[in-house]
């Protein structure tokens, strides 16, 4: 990728099928579903504990698709507690970690909106697509200029992801490095 960081679905896949490959050597439970309208890797009830609202665990969900208009990965996001009951946007913007915050206020509406999944037709909360190109570039650029390969789906989850309580374990960093030692 040169200047332009925006890339293709078919350079999508080729980042989400590495990125499948290890959660299956590591066995944490990301898959891949292809639907005729959309690709997406859902995460199958991944339960984090929160210690906020009422000390509830909070379920969440998470699923990855390609955006033809952004021409980036979003990230779309379903929360409920144990008993099913689903938070609400504000509780969303409530949970948002504390080092997130500042941004989250400048703009909430252009960070986290809830609208209808476009595969699923149902309500997901979404991580909005309009500033990816912007945080990755600096990302795609000092991996190049360091002559080292990333996953591009790697690397926007490991940003994107804590904004909402999604966190990759190190050892998908260490894959990338892994692969390309492989190829040496």
């Amino acid at each position: 990728m040169e200047e332009d960081e925006f890339f293709g679905e078919k350079t999508f896949q080729h980042y989400c099928a590495e990125f499948i490959k290890h959660s299956q050597q590591i066995g944490d439970g990301w898959e891949w579903k292809i639907s005729k309208e959309a690709l997406e890797l859902p995460l199958d009830d991944f339960e984090v504990p929160e210690t906020a609202v009422a000390s509830e665990v909070i379920k969440y969900e998470y699923h990855v698709l390609y955006s033809c208009s952004y021409q980036v990965p979003v990230l779309y996001f379903r929360a409920s507690f144990l008993d099913g009951r689903l938070l609400t946007l504000k509780d969303i913007w409530e949970e948002v970690h504390e080092c997130y915050k500042t941004r989250l206020l400048q703009g909430p509406w252009d960070t986290i909106t809830q609208q209808e999944h476009p595969v699923l037709g149902q309500p997901f909360f979404v991580l909005h697509p309009c500033k990816t190109n912007e945080f990755m570039t600096p990302v795609l650029k000092n991996s190049r200029r360091i002559n080292r390969n990333v996953n591009y789906i790697t690397s926007w989850l490991s940003i994107v992801g804590p904004v909402v309580g999604l966190n990759l374990p190190l050892s998908y960093a260490n894959a990338t490095s892994q692969d390309e030692r492989n190829v040496d």
